[in-house]
């Protein structure tokens, strides 16, 4: 996986030089089914890649206080030449983990806070080891469990790092955004707003009615949607063909990773732009939805500078498009913050639906109202590995969603979907986006149904499928519930493994971040696959795409876990 840092040079008041440096840590490559190629690693490190100027106006010093550039410096004497900045210092023996890079300092972590008044939510704090001596500096909960959010490590400032960023949140925020917005640019994914993306090479079509109306027209009824990859993207070269309607020609050009096909961002502008720890940003959350970006925020940091991540990202994405402000009442709730009503943040309500596509199929989706951000970009590589095994299968898709998978399946020349969804507005979404990429009714169904009932009673009448897919929502959202939804995985596993006919396979996925693949899942998949009396074989494991970078200090960042099963 692709990973980046920046420097940031000051060049005159308000004006600042970026310099992106990739950087590619060792994984397992069961982790993920994406590599970067050595020519785009190459290429890229050889760009030195100079992000546009920029401007912090509600920041920017005037002549007067423009001071010269600092290459190195330390925590210690910025917080001195600044003045009054708390320290919070960690009880003996907590200092290793903190410096070899967990970027969250838990609240039994901390043995003191030094700072008369006690600091805020959002405060920069000085952090330091038992001895007081300043480690990193962060910005300060006293109402979250996470009690520090490190920003930058004092080792980090003898590595060519501005020391102007040290202690200066709105200008690290501006320097941040447009690291994870080159590293984007970097992957093939298009990100200027006020522009067609760079790598959406399918004509963008012209609907006359929202998807919630009586019919979509001008779909591709019949036909085949070719998008070739771009040379110039810096991409392995991935053809994609996306069959329409009763049209299931062949032919189509892939390119494979262990047998499987490998990622590809062509026709796409629907991806993650920010990814809160990934991005050395955490509690910040920005997805791109067709000409949309949404914010979701889950740290009370991220509130207070919020008109300060606004600006950079409307003009780092070159749109002035308000951004759709989403808020995790459950997250800011645990810090401190009462989320009183729903605020989207754009000052006019945004549109109902927007239209995005991923690979060459298209969706509606709710940028306000949608679960999460709308739109759950992390299994875009899984949904086009599924679509290349769908060819000529029945496939069940369950908690279905919006249709992510299922409408993959039919792209892939599924001879029937059938989707499984409890939510009656998700399933309304999933209807018209099968409507909107011009698929037959005859060629899908999806039911509203509680998914535990739908296998059971689908078990008792002997209902099997080819291929099913199954990715419920997230069962542990904490540690104390890991072993209740570990039981829970077991189940649904269980009874997923007895509809699949034998020598079929089974996509299963997890997204609770509390639940390892080899501590959890993986053990949870052999004893369902005992109890449903079937043998099972893993033929893939992945997790999220590239555009959602992980902080190897934090393992919690690899949430996703998308394991394929051959089920005999």
């Amino acid at each position: 996986m692709l990973r980046c840092t920046a420097n940031t040079q000051l060049l005159s008041p308000g004006r600042y030089r970026l310099s992106v440096h990739p950087r590619l840590p060792s994984l397992r490559a069961r982790q993920s089914a994406w590599n970067v190629p050595c020519s785009a690693a190459s290429a890229y490190a050889e760009a030195a890649v100079v992000a546009p100027t920029l401007r912090v106006s509600a920041f920017s010093p005037s002549p007067s206080q423009a001071a010269p550039v600092k290459t190195a410096s330390s925590i210690q004497e910025t917080s001195k030449s600044i003045g009054g900045v708390p320290r919070v210092v960690l009880k003996k023996g907590k200092t290793a983990i903190f410096r070899s890079g967990n970027p969250m300092v838990y609240s039994g972590a901390v043995d003191r806070v030094l700072a008369k008044p006690q600091p805020q939510p959002g405060d920069t704090v000085v952090l330091t080891d038992g001895a007081e001596t300043p480690i990193a500096w962060g910005v300060f909960n006293p109402h979250s469990m996470f009690r520090v959010r490190i920003m930058q490590l004092e080792e980090e400032l003898g590595q060519h790092h501005d020391a102007s960023l040290v202690l200066n949140m709105p200008q690290l925020i501006a320097a941040r955004l447009h690291t994870a917005i080159q590293l984007r640019t970097a992957l093939g994914l298009g990100i200027n707003l006020s522009q067609p993306a760079a790598t959406q090479q399918v004509e963008q079509q012209q609907l006359s009615d929202s998807p919630t109306g009586d019919s979509v027209n001008n779909h591709t009824n019949g036909h085949d949607v070719h998008v070739a990859s771009a040379h110039e993207s810096g991409i392995a070269s991935t053809d994609i063909s996306v069959r329409g309607g009763a049209d299931h020609s062949h032919g189509e050009e892939r390119q494979r990773s262990g047998g499987l096909a490998s990622t590809s961002a062509r026709a796409c502008d629907v991806y993650r732009v920010v990814n809160s720890e990934g991005d050395r940003l955490s509690g910040l959350i920005v997805d791109r939805l067709g000409d949309q970006l949404v914010v979701a925020s889950s740290a009370a940091w991220v509130e207070r500078y919020r008109d300060v991540i606004t600006e950079q990202l409307m003009q780092a994405c070159g749109t002035s498009c308000q951004p759709v402000w989403r808020q995790s009442n459950e997250m800011l709730k645990e810090e401190g913050i009462e989320v009183a009503a729903a605020d989207t943040g754009a000052p006019e309500p945004a549109a109902a639906h927007v239209q995005v596509q991923e690979n060459g199929v298209r969706f509606w989706v709710s940028a306000s109202t949608g679960q999460k951000t709308g739109f759950y970009a992390d299994q875009r590589d899984s949904r086009l590995a599924m679509r290349h095994l769908a060819e000529g299968r029945a496939v069940l898709d369950l908690c279905c969603y919006t249709g992510g998978f299922a409408l993959n399946a039919l792209a892939g020349g599924a001879t029937h979907v059938t989707g499984v969804e409890s939510s009656a507005p998700a399933l309304e979404l999933a209807n018209s986006n099968a409507q909107l990429n011009g698929w037959e009714p005859s060629q899908y169904s999806f039911l509203k149904d509680d998914i535990v009932k739908y296998m059971q009673q689908q078990t008792a009448e002997g209902a099997l499928w080819d291929l099913v897919v199954l990715d419920p929502p997230k069962l542990a959202p904490n540690r104390k519930s890991l072993n209740r939804a570990l039981a829970k995985y077991r189940k649904l596993n269980t009874m997923a493994m007895r509809v699949v006919r034998p020598g079929g396979m089974l996509m299963t996925c997890s997204c609770s971040g509390a639940v390892s693949l080899d501590d959890h899942f993986l053990p949870v998949l052999k004893e369902a696959a005992r109890l449903a009396g079937r043998h099972i074989s893993i033929l893939r494991v992945a997790g999220a795409g590239p555009d959602h970078p992980t902080d190897p200090g934090y393992p919690e960042g690899l949430y996703l876990k998308n394991v394929l099963l051959l089920v005999s």
